[in-house]
């Protein structure tokens, strides 16, 4: 049974101009001890998918539909105190910016002892050494006299990990990490995913990575999830997704990263926009952007099925696309 399961999620929040449907209709599933990444552009729903999970949604939005099962149990059917002993201890969430995730009047001991104190009923002399040695496995020099400093006087990355020991003080079964490395230069980005991969390794964790990033995407994670406009686009293993990706959008994350061995070349941007939220068009979300779209496109997009689990909302492989197709895909296969 998988650990953690979303079916037909969709989260929607009131706004002045309407309401927004951030997540619509997302379904995908996180094995024990696995690594999850999902990607796409800002706005696709990846922070919004993370939030619902969590049950931390601004309070103009709620949660439509869909459930959200952990270890088969309905995180959407708990009450608040039930998701309070949850959040930490079961399900942890690494926020992408740790300086306003982290308290500035209180010693990054103290923080990283509070989940321990709350969850696990240490004294607080126990969480504060618990505190301790986890700064001393996320490799923060002088832990013990660390421990004691505030937040301000860390660097972006000391403070990451801080948030990382704070997230697995309490050795939680799934981590949710938001863009953990979001403004930090790439020489840190490398050294905090070598941290969470190293401590997934310690202590089992399933990881849930946030990101735009498609390099750590294929350093990190076993199975890719391509998120746009709020729902699931295509899905596969990470050797599927960068090897033979099936959706153009995919195609277009792709072929916008920068490569070694293409030094010189113009990275391909994907034309036009992201979609509006308010105003979705039918069909396809990804339509308007798309250079092989068809009339097919304006009609619900199915799953399509490659083996293997790799899936893909595109119609470029209904049987009807045939007879509509004016430009084909390089390497286009079915």
């Amino acid at each position: 049974m998988a650990l953690l399961e979303v079916h037909d999620l969709k989260t929607t929040f009131k706004t002045d101009d309407g309401v927004v449907a951030a997540v619509n209709g997302l379904s995908f599933s996180v094995e024990p001890g696995s690594t999850l990444g999902i990607v796409g552009e800002s706005g696709s729903g990846k922070s919004v998918t993370a939030l619902s999970i969590m049950r931390l949604i601004a309070q103009n939005g709620r949660i439509a539909s869909g459930r959200i099962l952990f270890k088969g149990e309905d995180l959407l059917t708990k009450s608040e105190r039930e998701m309070r002993s949850i959040r930490g201890r079961d399900i942890a969430m690494i926020f992408q910016d740790p300086m306003t995730s982290l308290n500035p009047v209180m010693t990054v001991g103290e923080q990283v002892a509070e989940a321990t104190r709350l969850h696990l009923g240490l004294s607080k002399k126990d969480a504060f050494d618990k505190a301790v040695e986890m700064l001393r496995l996320v490799r923060i020099p002088s832990a013990e006299k660390r421990a004691r400093d505030y937040p301000h006087q860390f660097s972006g990355g000391m403070r990451q990990r801080v948030m990382i020991a704070m997230a697995l003080s309490c050795d939680p079964a799934v981590l949710i990490a938001d863009e953990p490395t979001t403004a930090l230069d790439v020489t840190i980005q490398a050294q905090i995913i070598e941290l969470m991969n190293e401590m997934q390794a310690r202590l089992g964790s399933a990881i849930v990575l946030i990101t735009h990033d498609l390099g750590v995407v294929a350093e990190t994670c076993e199975n890719v999830l391509v998120m746009y406009g709020g729902n699931l686009v295509e899905y596969g293993s990470a050797k599927q997704i960068f090897a033979a990706p099936k959706m153009p959008y995919t195609t277009g994350l792709l072929d916008s990263l920068p490569r070694l061995d293409q030094a010189g070349s113009r990275l391909v941007p994907i034309e036009g926009q992201p979609p509006n939220l308010l105003r979705l068009p039918p069909g396809c979300a990804f339509a308007p952007r798309c250079p092989y779209r068809m009339p097919l496109c304006d009609e619900p997009v199915p799953l399509f099925s490659f083996g293997g689990g790799h899936v893909a909302r595109c119609f470029l492989y209904d049987p009807r696309a045939e007879s509509q197709r004016t430009a084909t895909p390089p390497g286009f296969a079915r």
